[in-house]
């Protein structure tokens, strides 16, 4: 038997399709020219964490603290550059998060961006779900696991890849829409329960 492997997701969205009309960049609406500049800035954000460790330690501890003065303290007891280690993450999910014998929950059957804070709760749902699964017939509790966390699995996804360039990307337009709406909406009743 094969074993289920994560779905791949592209890390960006892909390059549009040449428009019907046969025009060229310039005459593709502007949404799909964003879709070629967000993938060249993954391609050089890539490329600058790829070439971190060979950076000046002292250069990168001032470009730190001149963005967030209250890091200097933090930053004292790092020596090297060996001493950093690199965050690199993806979203995915397993397309069966099941097989005769196995269930996967958490990270192992759905990875994300830890940006919406959600990992652990993310976690603790699938057990619940597989605990009240395994209440009825043993054979049927995989699948009626996987069933149960479906589509909140698929919505905390999607949620994730939407708001994680909000918070990791080189774009000036994501974080100034995250501060200046997102912060002040996440403050109204409707959205913190007392609805």
């Amino acid at each position: 038997m094969a074993r289920d492997r994560p779905a791949a997701r592209p890390a960006a969205p892909a390059l549009p399709r040449r428009q019907p009309h046969g025009g060229g960049a310039a005459h593709r609406p502007p949404a799909h020219r964003g879709h070629a500049a967000r993938r060249r800035l993954l391609v050089d954000a890539r490329a600058e964490l790829d070439t971190w460790p060979q950076r000046d330690l002292l250069a990168w501890k001032a470009e730190a603290v001149a963005l967030w003065p209250q890091l200097a303290p933090f930053l004292d007891g790092i020596r090297d550059n060996a001493a950093m280690t690199q965050a690199r993450y993806a979203h995915g999910t397993l397309r069966r998060p099941l097989a005769p014998g196995l269930v996967h929950i958490g990270d192992a059957a759905h990875r994300a961006s830890p940006q919406l804070g959600q990992g652990a709760n993310m976690a603790l749902l699938d057990a619940l779900a597989l605990g009240l699964a395994l209440r009825g017939p043993l054979e049927d509790a995989p699948a009626d696991y996987a069933a149960m966390r479906r589509w909140h699995v698929l919505i905390y996804q999607g949620l994730s890849a939407a708001f994680t360039p909000m918070y990791q990307s080189g774009s000036r337009s994501l974080p100034w829409l995250r501060d200046r709406l997102l912060a002040p909406a996440s403050t109204l009743p409707l959205v913190r329960g007392a609805g």
